[in-house]
């Protein structure tokens, strides 16, 4: 929901407004307090997910199955032990999926802050998103280099795999689809449409700030890659 209040279509003036509203009052109520450490991965920030939601009963259902399969291993319950593995595999595959959702979510709410907030948005909250970039050493512009090539990774791995695929070998027989835009499509989404909004966000922090800027080209020098990935 909150992400949806803060994006808005590629489009400039008063259409954009509302957004950019969003996203001066996200910054005015202390979001930037609760965004930021979930764009961290920080454990404790990770909200818990509803109950009703597939990754709300699978945290449900490994629980109970790890406190079921302690009980079942104590009375030689080696069968039942088996199916609560299984659930307890089934559970775990939905809360990473959560966890990955909760990371997408995050980069693309601060994609949209660096978006929309400028000099004239209130309470200095353009300067106050680029302060946080610059806090603990710039720990978070670390984050955002390993953002960056971790969804470069995914990207680039999502289009081999498509290309390979029976899909784009029928395309290719056929004719009927372009298959450089479908294999361009497989990988934004397999992370490119992540990949570029984290670059967005480098690219914001680094001409916001020269110290965030010559942090990125450090890391990114050690990692053994460069600007060219952003």
């Amino acid at each position: 929901v909150l992400y949806f209040a803060t994006s808005g279509p590629s489009l400039s003036g008063e259409s954009l407004a509302p957004y950019k509203r969003a996203c001066e009052v996200l910054v005015e109520a202390g979001g930037l307090k609760h965004i930021f450490p979930m764009l961290m991965g920080r454990s404790a920030a990770i909200p818990t997910p509803a109950s009703c939601s597939d990754a709300g009963r699978g945290l449900a259902a490994a629980h109970a199955a790890r406190k079921q399969s302690d009980a079942d291993n104590g009375n030689g319950g080696m069968k039942k032990n088996r199916k609560k593995k299984k659930a307890a595999k089934r559970a775990d595959a939905a809360r990473k999926e959560w966890l990955r959702e909760v990371e997408g979510n995050a980069i693309r709410i601060v994609y949209e802050l660096t978006r929309h907030l400028d000099d004239s948005s209130p309470n200095e909250s353009r300067n106050r998103v680029l302060a946080k970039f610059l806090e603990g050493d710039c720990e978070k512009c670390d984050r955002l280099v390993e953002l960056c090539i971790k969804y470069d990774e995914r990207a680039r791995m999502a289009e081999y795999q498509y290309y390979r695929s029976d899909e784009a070998e029928e395309l290719e027989q056929s004719g009927a689809v372009d298959m450089d835009l479908a294999a361009l499509n497989a990988k934004l989404k397999g992370g490119g449409d992540i990949l570029h909004r984290v670059c967005a966000i480098a690219a914001f922090a680094s001409v916001g700030s020269r110290r965030c800027h010559e942090h990125i080209l450090e890391q990114l020098e050690t990692l053994n890659s460069s600007m060219g990935i952003i």
